[in-house]
């Protein structure tokens, strides 16, 4: 029976692969661009060569506001760089570029034409725009360093400012209305699917397996579903694990429960400080309105989510590797019990596939301003029975009592059952906290701690009193724990991370045991290095063991190596891991590692090559671990989603399933009636801003665009960019929407653009018997009830322009407020009429002289 669910699933997936489809032809890279400390763009793609990386031209032009348009089908790029006397002019076809009357060459190495840009070498764009390229390929960051004043710059200050004005500026923070994605009682689900076949062989034995893991989304009798699937051909039987819930940041949810979260199926409970973990699974149920993706206490945090077979992610905080994981067997993750640090905790999640993939998740806290509003209550409650059949049940309370106070209060039922109380006081740069727990079977706890800042160190300290008390964290035996001080240090030492442990357990035998550790980071010319030194004694028997990391690029090829080793009881090295890999044309990815177990003498050498296909990865891999010990393996992934307006299969090599998406369409309303109906046209090339930054993605012939990767249960605003707008008398009737994406669900937007008019003409003033120019005159556009809609002042030539006006009846003035305050009089009001093509209408002058 495994074989055939294998081999039915591995039909679907060649269904998929066979039926007409849009590939996401997806960069190697999504990068995030920074300048000045701002977020330009969250993610643009691009293509890893060497030690540098190819840009998309057009896009970082626009990004920079430097008048350069591209056109990749022709291998052309023309405009100017800041003034028209610096013109550009790039040629594939002729390997040139033109910038002002200076023409070079141009290598075919640094230069790639895609369907959807030019992508040119990082260093290359360098020298013909006024800007250098940082990449950090730990965070995959962009900086941007201008070497001249761009023009985006100054529009950033005014967006920070809150001075951006205008028909076609954008707000800093858009207040864009809620656009509802409704749920359905069946949808098509988006799929990630890994197809892998295996042959084994060791001493006296062969195995060759056929395994099939499948994790698919969608919206289920009304609800958000997500189901995991594992089955192989030497398993007994698939491992399946389901869950059907809502999630709403707005706390929408089970009425005047208020709830964020409901779900039933597999769940994790959450922890509870010093007692129980947080990565405990199980089926069950879990109600809460705990603000999602914030942290599960005040000072601790659990990262958790779904991982496909083959990947592996990384967890650094504050810049400085702390942990690592490989998918378990459930196809989930889990960082438990992180603890929270007064000041900045960046949290940042790097994924890598099997096959080369590349995702990175960003979580950013301040604890000292997360204390609840004085009133404000949230809750959490979970019910659930793990693999084992145990039951555990949490209740979670936390309580603001006053502007700097709040108070915390848990029930928890498990093997043994807890009660417990808290409460933390907020002061200037210094956090109090205290909390009591007690076992219904006996045993107590209590606990003060603080957190705070000292200079560019952040330190947490706690002492704790225990009595006969047992939990996940205190563990029960004849020599229980009564005294427990901990200590930890985080901050900046000559610009490297750094973070210092300590723990002391005073035992009911006037024994003591000692934990220390203590970790360094340093990133430096392309160049990642992490050590981790732990020394621990327990029992009067002594522990003393490290770990170091070490990554890095050199002409293309990335080298990375970790080290453990001890020096108590005895100094040894333990393992030594060497790893290798290098993208080669056509999108190979060449890896290759070595590992040395020092203490069993043996060696395992291993090599894989990955093709990314665009719409799919195909990968193949081998080892061999001496003493006939040694193995090949072939791997297929593919991630699959439906786009709903033409019901297309959208595939992409990296996964799908665990995030939103969104297909926008743009369109001329030529009636004006917000929808596309009549003889109104799509627009293509329109391009979008999601959460204030830009997006590489544009509309097609049909007007659709495709924005997948969205945070899931997030609010996301999703406006239209007007610089995109190939027509400057294109205005949006709608500027943008706020949706709330679900995993495995498509969100559908319509943008409807209207054609809109001009007014300019120049205001003068009568003095003296002489006409003159007469600027910072306030003019003013009222409708047919007499409202103003559009202001402008002229300028210092007496000129002025009113642009984006949509069709309609007006009035146009002088503001009546200035003619009052300067004691003038002016000519009289014009009408104006803006018909539906777009009227351009000139020459509305005024004039105003003193009253006298």
């Amino acid at each position: 029976m495994a074989w055939l669910t294998v081999l039915a699933r591995c039909a679907l997936i060649l269904a998929l692969l066979m039926a007409p489809a849009r590939a996401a032809d997806s960069p190697d890279l999504l990068l995030e661009v920074r300048l000045d400390q701002q977020v330009l763009a969250e993610a643009i793609g691009a293509y890893q060569q060497g030690d540098d990386v190819l840009l998309p031209l057009g896009e970082v032009a626009r990004l920079l506001t430097i008048a350069i348009r591209t056109d990749a089908a022709a291998g052309q790029a023309s405009g100017y760089i800041l003034d028209e006397q610096r013109g550009f002019r790039l040629d594939l076809r002729e390997h040139s570029v033109l910038r002002g009357e200076r023409r070079t060459s141009v290598d075919p190495a640094l230069v790639r034409r895609e369907a959807d840009d030019i992508y040119v070498a990082s260093t290359l764009l360098a020298e013909w725009l006024p800007a250098s390229f940082a990449l950090d390929l730990a965070s995959l960051t962009l900086t941007v360093t201008p070497r001249e004043q761009l023009p985006v710059q100054a529009r950033l200050a005014r967006l920070a400012s809150g001075g951006l004005t205008g028909a076609r500026g954008a707000a800093a923070q858009p207040n864009y209305p809620r656009v509802a994605t409704p749920y359905r009682l069946a949808s098509m689900p988006f799929i990630d699917q890994t197809i892998g076949v295996d042959l084994r062989r060791a001493p006296g034995s062969g195995t060759t397996d056929a395994s099939l893991t499948s994790y698919l989304t969608a919206d289920l009798l009304g609800l958000e579903a997500a189901l995991y699937i594992n089955a192989s051909a030497q398993s007994h039987g698939p491992a399946a694990r389901l869950t059907l819930g809502r999630q709403d940041p707005d706390a929408n949810l089970l009425g005047p429960l208020k709830a964020r979260t409901a779900q039933v199926g597999s769940i994790v409970a959450p922890g509870v400080p010093n007692i129980t973990l947080g990565s405990a699974s199980g089926n069950g149920m879990l109600v809460s309105n705990r603000p999602l993706g914030q942290p599960m206490g005040f000072d601790r945090h659990n990262l958790q989510g779904d991982l496909a077979p083959g990947w592996d992610v990384e967890l650094y905080f504050n810049d400085a590797l702390v942990g690592f994981q490989q998918a378990r067997p459930d196809g989930r993750y889990a960082f438990d019990d992180l603890t929270l640090i007064y000041g900045a905790n960046e949290f940042r999640l790097v994924f890598h596939g099997p096959l080369g993939q590349v995702r990175i998740e960003r979580h950013s806290f301040l604890i000292e301003q997360a204390m609840l509003k004085p009133g404000e209550l949230v809750y959490s409650l979970a019910a659930q029975h793990d693999e084992h059949g145990r039951a555990r049940s949490v209740l979670q309370l936390d309580f603001g009592l006053g502007a700097r106070l709040a108070a915390s209060a848990a029930l928890v039922g498990s093997a043994h059952h807890y009660a417990s109380v808290g409460l933390q006081m907020y002061l200037d740069r210094v956090i109090f906290d205290a909390a009591l727990v007690r076992s219904v079977e006996g045993g107590a706890l209590a606990q003060l701690g603080l957190r705070t800042r000292v200079g560019a160190l952040a330190v947490n300290a706690s002492r704790a009193w225990a009595r006969n008390f047992a939990s996940d964290f205190y563990l029960a035996g004849d020599d229980a724990v009564t005294t427990r001080d901990q200590l930890r240090i985080d901050g900046q030492l000559a610009a490297l991370p750094v973070a210092l442990q300590a723990r002391r357990d005073l035992l009911a035998s006037g024994q003591q045991n000692l934990e220390l550790g203590a970790r360094i980071s340093a990133y430096r010319n392309a160049t990642a290095f992490s050590n981790a030194l732990r020394w621990q004694s327990r029992s009067g028997s002594k522990l003393a063991d490290g770990i170091a990391q070490v990554s890095r690029r050199v002409a293309g090829v990335g080298f990375s190596g970790q080290l453990q080793y001890t020096f108590e009881p005895r100094a040894a090295l333990s393992t030594l891991m060497l790893a290798a890999d290098k993208h080669l044309n056509d999108r190979y990815l060449l890896s290759a590692a070595v590992a040395r177990s020092f203490g069993q003498r043996r060696y395992r050498f291993s090599a894989a090559l990955n093709k990314s296909m665009g719409s799919f990865a195909l990968g193949v891999n081998a080892y061999h671990g001496g003493h006939g010990d040694h193995g090949v393996g072939l791997q297929l992934f593919i991630a699959a989603g439906c786009e709903p307006r033409q019901a297309r299969w959208m595939t992409d090599a990296v996964p799908m399933a665990a995030n939103g998406n969104a297909s926008l369409r743009v369109f001329l309303d030529k009636n004006r009636n917000g929808i596309m109906d009549g003889d109104d046209q799509p627009i293509a090339g329109a391009g979008f801003l999601v959460n204030g930054a830009s997006q590489l993605a544009r509309t097609g012939a049909d007007g659709v665009a495709w924005i997948g990767r969205l945070p899931p249960s997030q609010q996301v605003d999703i406006g239209l960019d007007p610089a995109t707008l190939e027509d400057p008398q294109w205005l949006a009737l709608r500027q943008g929407a706020r949706i709330v994406p679900r995993a495995g669900k498509v969100s559908e937007l319509e943008f409807a653009v209207g054609i809109t008019g001009e007014i300019d003409g120049t205001t003068y003033v009568m003095a003296n018997g002489a006409k003159r120019p007469a600027g910072d005159l306030e003019l003013q556009l009222l409708d047919g009830a007499g409202a103003v809609v559009a202001s402008t002042a002229s300028g210092a030539d007496g000129y002025y322009i009113l642009s984006g006006v949509a069709p309609g009846s007006y009035r146009l003035q002088v503001a009546p407020a200035q003619l009052e305050r300067l004691r003038l009089g002016a000519s009289r009001a014009h009408a104006v009429l803006i018909d539906a093509a777009g009227t351009n209408v000139n020459g509305k002058d005024f004039t105003v002289a003193p009253r006298d």
